[in-house]
């Protein structure tokens, strides 16, 4: 204990009396550092939850429910309605919407010269309100509106296959714009003129076009089908596979695929990123272990004469080094602090009312409870490590050679 005492008194003495720019200084850093480290593991962490989400509302559902790919079951799901109301009576179902899928030519004449710029294209037939009750594509209506359930002359294009909008395609239309006239031919041979009602912004290249379902089973003189059902649950209620096989209960028959099955080379992505993520951390920690390292041996050898009297009136050596650690984990506490009222009370909050706008979303500063836990805890670590090491490799030093320098 009273080594301990000793310690702390030295430690209080020392940074009262030192020097104050050398103080700032190192706690400037290390609270930049801090800053530094859980800036960048923020918007990272933010990317990876932002992909995950931007996948959900723009390619692929929670759930998806497609018919069996043997050959002699039919290529839709029967019956839709029923299956879709009983899916809803499981509690976590947030939504469930139908789709078809159609293939076809789209074709537009520019300049009205006869001369069509054509590519072939995935149409989905879309119950526009339950569609934007599952998925983002409505919010994603940068031009012109929405589908309707009603429409059955319009359709809403991919700005990838429309051209013009700045998203890259292998192939585009040439620069259809809202209110254009394209021709549609399906592969059954039936075609269709429609009216451009909406451009989509296709940031994720999804290069689908949707129209609305009435307008979907005219075409393919069917009723009461789906090609596949798409539904949204709560994955904070129940994880993903309770889902499913409550699911397959109802429908034993249809095949499921989750959305973890779908992001299939985007996982790979998201570990890659996770795993940059804890080298940055790595990193920021290194440089402030490195920083108060160099510091506090600087500061202890401008002291030598110092550290060398403490030794000559009976000082012991573990008291001088726990006096420069103490007075390390000080510095290092007070830039944690800074640091930390400087990310969660200005840079988190500024990021959720700004977020950082890109193609498939916005990210936003995200943390973890066990992430900014071990961020602290590494650093305090770090500390009080980069402390210890420096004082006691100059406190081992000869008394005389201590004092005359």
């Amino acid at each position: 204990m009273d080594v301990l005492k000793t310690s702390f008194f030295i430690a209080y003495k020392s940074i009262i009396r030192g020097s104050k720019s050398m103080m700032i200084l190192l706690i400037f850093i290390l609270s930049l550092s801090f800053i530094n480290m859980m800036f960048i593991s923020g918007i990272l962490n933010g990317l990876s939850s932002l992909i995950p989400r931007a996948f959900i509302d723009q390619i692929s559902a929670h759930i998806t429910i497609n018919p069996q790919e043997k050959p002699q079951i039919k290529q839709f799901i029967p019956n839709q309605t029923l299956l879709r109301s009983q899916i809803s009576t499981i509690p976590g179902i947030i939504a469930t919407t139908r789709r078809y899928n159609l293939a076809g030519s789209l074709a537009f004449d520019k300049d009205k010269s006869g001369q069509y710029r054509s590519l072939s294209s995935s149409i989905m037939g879309i119950d526009p309100v339950q569609d934007s009750k599952v998925m983002g594509i409505s919010k994603l209506t940068k031009y012109g509106s929405f589908l309707s359930d009603s429409d059955t002359d319009q359709i809403l294009l991919s700005s990838a296959l429309a051209g013009g909008y700045g998203v890259l395609a292998p192939s585009d239309l040439g620069g259809v714009v809202v209110g254009d006239k394209i021709q549609v031919t399906y592969a059954n041979g039936i075609m269709r003129t429609y009216t451009v009602k909406g451009i989509y912004a296709d940031n994720m290249g999804i290069y689908e076009n949707f129209i609305s379902t009435r307008e979907a089973e005219s075409i393919l003189g069917t009723y009461d089908n789906a090609s596949q059902i798409l539904v949204k649950v709560d994955l904070n209620k129940e994880p993903i596979e309770g889902y499913t096989d409550k699911i397959k209960t109802m429908a034993p028959n249809l095949k499921l695929q989750t959305y973890k099955v779908a992001l299939g080379s985007f996982g790979a992505f998201l570990d890659a990123l996770n795993l940059i993520a804890l080298i940055v951390s790595i990193i920021s920690v290194a440089v402030s272990a490195v920083t108060i390292f160099v510091l506090i041996y600087v500061n202890a050898l401008n002291k030598k004469r110092q550290i060398g009297i403490l030794k000559a009136i009976g000082i012991k050596q573990k008291i001088i080094v726990y006096s420069y650690t103490i007075q390390s984990l000080f510095y290092t506490t007070v830039g944690l602090g800074i640091g930390s009222m400087l990310v969660f009370g200005v840079l988190y909050p500024l990021f959720l009312k700004y977020p950082i706008d890109v193609d498939f979303g916005k990210i936003s500063l995200e943390f973890t409870l066990v992430g900014v836990l071990a961020g602290i805890l590494s650093f305090s670590l770090t500390g009080i490590l980069a402390g210890f090491i420096p004082s006691r490799i100059v406190a081992k030093q000869d008394i005389l050679k201590a004092i005359w320098g």
